[in-house]
């Protein structure tokens, strides 16, 4: 099967007119992780997005372990364009999978999985032109991270391209969110703070990424969703504002995008059960006041459990 990587420039218009813990999260983290490789993809062929709306270029892995994916556009009605497919594993949650310069004509994109209990990178590789093979390898970070069930990654690009700090967020069943520093395109990891008072969130993704702050969307049990705002201090401390208290508790997971350069996010949210994914155009962020305009929703066509976006060198504005 064809495998499609997309161009990853998201249009440039608008479409909307606790407490601290004392102790870090328990995640082990190895000095030598155990790389593999796997191989076999098809060319990759890029594709545009639809002129005049927003796009987000979103990764799917199957439960079998198969890793496609698919760009989906704010047109009305919602568009989607599918990429083709290559196996990769079988994930319980992923990151935000960043691109990173590579040498010459070797570029590539990593983010960070849950595989069981244990924190995993993974590396897809590519040449340019797109008439080569990609290539997918993946190490183990480290052990202990059974309990968790969403992560979400931030990468603040400043002026010059230069990613000037990354983080790993990690939301816990024992209702605590860690942060953790990543040292390097493909970790390490090493605690970096956590904060109890999450128990009623399912999942998180990240909606700003700047050089003070990170901004979390986090959707509760109950299907609300909330902003995270969280300072780039010594110590983690969010501040939660609702976004929405009911109206998202379908969605097993939401990623977000940017959308122009006001502060919009263009904000997909997954039902894993249907296949489906419903399209919102958020304001920049301000607690209830944020404008939460629905696009429309359209059918998957894979089978998707374990959803990521695939970004270049944009930062989240979104709050």
């Amino acid at each position: 099967m064809r495998i499609r990587r997309f161009a990853l420039a998201v249009a440039g218009l608008s479409l909307v007119t606790g407490a601290v813990a004392a102790n870090p999260a328990g995640a082990e983290v190895q000095g030598k992780p155990q790389p593999r490789a796997a191989t076999g993809a098809e060319p990759i062929v890029r594709a545009k997005a639809a002129t005049g709306a927003c796009s987000v270029v979103v990764g799917a892995v199957t439960a079998a372990g198969q890793n496609g994916g698919y760009r989906i556009t704010a047109t009305r009605p919602v568009t989607e364009e599918e990429a083709g497919s290559y196996k990769m594993f079988a994930v319980r949650a992923s990151s935000t999978w960043f691109a990173w310069a590579g040498s010459g004509t070797t570029k590539y994109f990593t983010g960070m999985l849950l595989v069981g209990g244990s924190l995993y990178t993974a590396v897809e590789s590519y040449k340019t032109p797109t008439t080569t093979t990609p290539v997918v390898s993946w190490k183990r970070l480290g052990t202990g991270w059974a309990s968790f069930t969403s992560i979400a990654s931030s990468r603040y690009v400043n002026g010059q391209n230069v990613a000037e700090r990354s983080y790993l967020y990690g939301l816990s069943t024992n209702g605590s969110l860690y942060r953790y520093s990543i040292n390097g395109p493909t970790g390490p990891v090493s605690a970096a703070g956590s904060a109890v008072g999450y128990k009623s969130f399912r999942s998180i993704t990240t909606i700003a990424e700047a050089a003070t702050y990170d901004t979390l969307l986090g959707v509760t049990k109950a299907g609300g969703i909330y902003t995270i705002h969280l300072p780039k201090t010594t110590t983690l401390k969010g501040t939660l504002k609702a976004v929405r208290t009911t109206g998202f508790g379908a969605y097993q997971q939401l990623v977000a995008e940017r959308c122009g350069n006001s502060g919009g996010t263009l904000l997909t949210g997954f039902n894993n059960t249907a296949h489906t994914a419903t399209v919102y155009a958020l304001s920049k962020a301000k607690g209830s006041q944020t404008v939460v305009n629905t696009i429309g929703s359209v059918a998957l066509p894979q089978n998707g459990t374990v959803h990521f976006r695939y970004i270049t060198n944009t930062n989240l504005i979104g709050e």
